[in-house]
């Protein structure tokens, strides 16, 4: 049953750099699993709090950190250029901030997952091989992908989620990641959803696909379930 929530913004101190969060978790007083939610070119908008708020309705505290410091792109060209000025290191630092704003935290249990999308996904799957602490990250329609030295630092479990119509990475690339990942010795789960463009999980987006964008929410739930179980009532 969904919980009282506690939704608002906060703001994390990352090396000068002021960057608003949104926090949504139950209002009950145990400790919780964490999950970071990482903005795909949009930004942070409803779209990703409302994510945030479905994660905190299931138990879970979730964290939306906006990398693009409250910069609203309104067309295709400008959000691609302010996710051009978010370097690899930013968005590691940032993302690293944010974590080390929410594990003290009395509500937060030492589980703290990733779910990231598109160019979040690139964000949050480059932080997972670089951040051992990470529990498990699910990543939807990454197409910035580490190389096998990168990969060969993750511990975190990966489900990767695409579309075999993504129009930003090809299904071969995909396999090619999961082929590394699996000689390396990865926990990863694929799913790749016949028919699906990139970003199809976004309801406010024109790519929306709900059988798949449905299908695979449950296989996320499933996935932080096994790594990031909540706490019994």
């Amino acid at each position: 049953m969904p919980f009282y929530l506690s939704r608002h913004t906060v703001l994390v101190d990352s090396r000068g750099r002021r960057v608003p969060t949104y926090l949504s978790r139950p209002t009950i007083g145990d400790k919780r699993p964490v999950v970071i939610v990482v903005h795909e070119l949009w930004g942070l908008n409803d779209s990703i709090r409302a994510t945030a708020d479905r994660y905190a309705n299931l138990g879970y505290v979730a964290v939306a950190p906006d990398l693009f410091a409250e910069a609203k792109p309104k067309e295709r060209k400008e959000a691609m250029k302010l996710a051009g000025s978010v370097s690899p290191e930013l968005s590691f630092q940032i993302l690293r901030s944010v974590y080390d704003y929410i594990a003290i935290r009395e509500f937060a249990s030492s589980k703290v997952g990733l779910h990231g999308y598109g160019f979040g996904a690139s964000c949050a799957l480059n932080f997972a091989c670089d951040m051992k602490k990470i529990a498990a990250a699910s990543i939807f329609y990454a197409s910035a992908l580490p190389n096998k030295e990168k990969l060969e630092n993750l511990t975190a479990p990966l489900l990767l989620v695409y579309g075999d119509k993504d129009e930003t990475i090809k299904v071969e690339q995909v396999r090619s990641l999961e082929t590394t990942l699996s000689q390396l010795d990865k926990k990863v789960q694929v799913e790749i959803y016949p028919g699906a463009r990139n970003s199809f999980s976004n309801e406010t987006g024109q790519n929306y696909n709900e059988s798949a964008a449905k299908d695979a929410w449950e296989k996320t739930i499933s996935f932080f379930g096994t790594y990031m179980p909540l706490p019994k009532a």
